[in-house]
């Protein structure tokens, strides 16, 4: 059987992208391109439609629901004189919104790689840009860095990280997810990526970030999450509940269904904040408890009161229907 491609596996389970950071990124980037290319502004509500159905697919992606809330607001907000206004706006907002998580995802990773020392051990899981991202930066100032990475079934995402660190010239050991604990006792540092952080700082994670958190804390390693304050989901503050996806018997060999064996692999899973150190983001380190604080900082107040993201695709369709409804 011929090796399935990561995006054919992204694209299956509606995760697009390995990364949370790059499942938001590719969605808006889709979104625009649907926008420039509508003919008329049913066109434009197709394109909510398919912005709309991504967040159905994602919804525990924090990045994928926060930027589109930026971006919705945006088009609710405004007054269009025609269909070639709403276009340029909307491509503006995206390149606008693209670049603050850019932004946020390049200054969490300073962070993080400043907080690396030379001749770390750091012991990961899964893809993250952000978690690539800061060990590239702490080996561009010249510190020496072993990196143990877990492969990360069932998607094999670890695998991904290996070869991108690799190609940087880290010195990299590829591993099976039941040896996190055994190769812990290695690692001087351990660090991961979020898909979303809660209002109480639990962390969303690819699952197996659980077993790497409870193997670091018995080993004593450090925990650092690597994640841009656009990965807050502030709506958890109201009791929310994240769903998260499977796989089933699609896990499972032939032989083995035929003879009733079904299967189960959840794809994320909570990282509680007693088993997480610190939080690196773009306005620094923080204990994971300190969420509300920033959670307050960034929306204003606590609770932050947010409108919901439906009622917010309700105005934007709105919106555009009324610029339908001037040029009638």
């Amino acid at each position: 059987m011929a090796e399935e491609s990561r995006e054919d596996r992204g694209e299956v389970l509606g995760l697009y992208r390995l990364g949370a950071t790059e499942a938001a990124e590719e969605t808006l980037q889709r979104f625009s391109r649907l926008v420039s290319e509508a003919r008329d502004v049913w066109g434009l509500l197709e394109a909510l439609d398919f912005l709309e159905a991504r967040i159905a697919a994602r919804p525990f992606s924090a990045p994928l629901v926060n930027t589109a809330r930026e971006l919705l607001g945006m088009i609710a907000a405004e007054d269009y004189s025609g269909l070639s206004e709403v276009q340029e706006r909307i491509q503006s907002y995206v390149g606008e919104v693209l670049a603050r998580v850019v932004e946020e995802t390049e200054a969490a990773a300073e962070i993080a790689a400043r907080r690396l020392e030379d001749g770390d051990v750091v012991l990961t899981q899964s893809y993250s840009r952000s978690v690539v991202r800061a060990l590239e930066k702490a080996a561009a100032m010249g510190k020496r860095i072993q990196v143990i990475v877990a492969e990360s079934r069932p998607l094999l995402d670890g695998i991904e990280t290996a070869k991108a660190l690799a190609r940087m010239g880290l010195d990299v050991t590829l591993i099976v997810d039941s040896a996190m604990r055994f190769m812990a006792r290695d690692a001087t540092k351990a660090l991961i990526g979020a898909d979303a952080v809660t209002a109480d700082g639990t962390v969303i994670a690819r699952t197996g970030a659980g077993l790497l958190a409870l193997a670091a804390g018995e080993a004593r390693v450090r925990l650092i999450v690597v994640a841009g304050t656009y990965k807050l989901y502030p709506e958890t503050v109201y009791g929310m509940t994240i769903e998260t996806p499977a796989l089933g018997d699609e896990i499972v060999p032939d032989e083995h269904r035929e003879l009733g064996v079904g299967g189960y692999a959840p794809l994320f899973e909570p990282v509680p904040p007693h088993l997480i150190d610190a939080l690196a983001t773009e306005r620094g380190l923080m204990a994971p408890e300190a969420v509300p604080l920033l959670i307050r900082e960034k929306y204003g107040e606590w609770p932050p009161r947010l409108e919901p993201i439906s009622e917010l695709f309700a105005r934007a369709r709105e919106k555009l229907k009324q610029t339908l409804r001037k040029q009638a």
